[in-house]
């Protein structure tokens, strides 16, 4: 049951790869998937004996990498359960006298080693999964700015009204009033 689900997942991350998965960081080119979309279809049978063209949907990208993603776990799970199994049960057939003590170090070196590659791969994922939330981050405040740019540009394109009103009017000079002192020599 085991290895026959393992084939599965295996095959199916195969027919993955090879149908939709351009490279590790890349992800399917949608336009050539809507075009192969509406040229591939299944035909099948309806109710009536009719023959029926259904269009397959095509494939959301995120959905893809979350199908893929769920492959690879449940692959690395199966693995890590698999060698504890080994290991234990190396050890009981250590402990029963069926082969030497040092029987068990073979078992408990890929173990350990395969701990240390799964170790790698959660920092792998985990530096992925921080440089995407940064990209994310970095382009909700590029839109952000973009939008606040608009609505500066908007707010500018408006005349401004300037009140006449709120101004101070001059003195004027009145030439008969009184002259104000002078300096003496004037």
């Amino acid at each position: 049951m085991w290895l026959r689900r393992d084939k599965t997942n295996l095959a199916e991350l195969a027919e993955l790869e090879e149908e939709y998965y351009t490279g590790e960081h890349q992800i399917p080119d949608l336009t050539q998937l809507e075009e192969s979309a509406s040229e591939s279809a299944s035909v099948e049978l309806g109710e009536t004996g009719e023959i029926e063209v259904v269009p397959e949907p095509p494939i959301d990208p995120r959905q893809f990498r979350a199908r893929r993603r769920a492959i690879i776990v449940a692959r690395r799970r199966r693995l890590l359960f698999f060698t504890a199994l080994l290991v234990i049960a190396s050890v009981v057939t250590a402990a029963v006298k069926m082969i030497p003590w040092w029987g068990v170090a073979p078992s408990g070196v890929f173990m350990v080693t395969y701990m240390a590659f799964l170790r790698i791969a959660v920092n792998v994922d985990r530096e992925r999964r921080e440089r995407a939330a940064k990209l994310r981050a970095d382009r909700a405040r590029r839109l952000r700015d973009q939008r606040r740019a608009a609505e500066l540009a908007a707010e500018q394109a408006e005349a401004e009204i300037i009140e006449f009103a709120a101004h101070h009017s001059d003195v004027l000079f009145d030439q008969y009033a009184e002259p104000p002192r002078r300096a003496v020599g004037d």
